[in-house]
């Protein structure tokens, strides 16, 4: 034990700081990740996990949307596309449609993704709320939009 000691004592602390910058890093990107990027008028959107590797317990959830995107995944594929710059991975959670008026502050959730299925649209409401303080949103159970 002794000898194992005398080899590892003067490698170990410069491995946990290597380590330490390493998570810092990691969990810097996760706090500075927006929580969520809305678009204004009719849009798909989908709610994910946004995490550190191998670290799901520090799971941050966001909400994406997109006008422009002809299905869910191309909403899914642009936020991976933006926590991969940032070293962090994804999980989807789930979709639907969302509509947002700037000028009555007004959000509506509802609808799901036939790819995502269904997301939270309660708990997207809550993390809407937090974000847009002066909007009143809307979150319906439906089914599929036409």
């Amino acid at each position: 034990m002794e000898l194992a000691g005398k080899f590892l004592k003067p490698v170990w602390r410069p491995m946990m700081q290597v380590t330490r910058l390493y998570c810092e890093k990691a969990m810097r990107s996760l706090v500075a990740f927006p929580v969520a990027k809305v678009e204004s008028g009719k849009s798909k959107y989908m709610m994910a996990h946004v995490y550190i590797h191998g670290e799901m317990g520090s799971a941050k959830q966001v909400i994406r949307s997109h006008s422009k995107a002809k299905y869910h995944l191309d909403v899914y594929d642009e936020l991976k596309k933006e926590a991969e710059a940032m070293g962090l991975c994804t999980q989807g959670l789930g979709g639907g449609y969302l509509v947002h008026d700037k000028e009555k502050k007004y959000i509506k959730l509802y609808g799901r993704s036939q790819a995502l299925g269904k997301a939270d649209h309660e708990a997207a409401r809550e993390l809407l709320q937090a974000i847009y303080n002066d909007h009143k949103i809307d979150a319906e159970s439906g089914g599929m939009e036409p």
